[in-house]
């Protein structure tokens, strides 16, 4: 079963992790390292032009409709266009606002 989120889902959520992290809880690492992946997954994130770190603040993959949320107390989400973990404010060129 795949989860939806609404913009006010994810504003509520998003403005949850500000006051965490504000607040001196743990802190997302700035990295999702791509782990064990073949060349051809590899590929796919490099032609995307997938990177950890947005260049366009309004365009975070957890504002994109292909993110996947992460579950298990884990940062990185996951992406329904590319294998590997994906960073929550990452980027890709297939970005699609939620």
């Amino acid at each position: 079963m795949t989860a939806r989120f609404d913009r006010r889902g994810l504003l509520i959520a998003s403005a949850s992790l500000a006051t965490l992290t504000a607040a001196g809880c743990k802190k997302v690492p700035a990295t999702c390292p791509p782990g064990n992946m073949s060349s051809d997954e590899l590929s796919v994130r490099a032609t995307l032009g997938y990177v950890d770190q947005t260049p366009d603040p309004g365009k975070p993959c957890v504002r994109c409709t292909q993110y996947i949320p992460a579950t298990g107390g884990d940062h990185c989400g996951g992406c329904k266009l590319m294998k590997g973990p994906i960073h929550p404010n990452g980027y890709c060129r297939a970005f699609a606002p939620v």
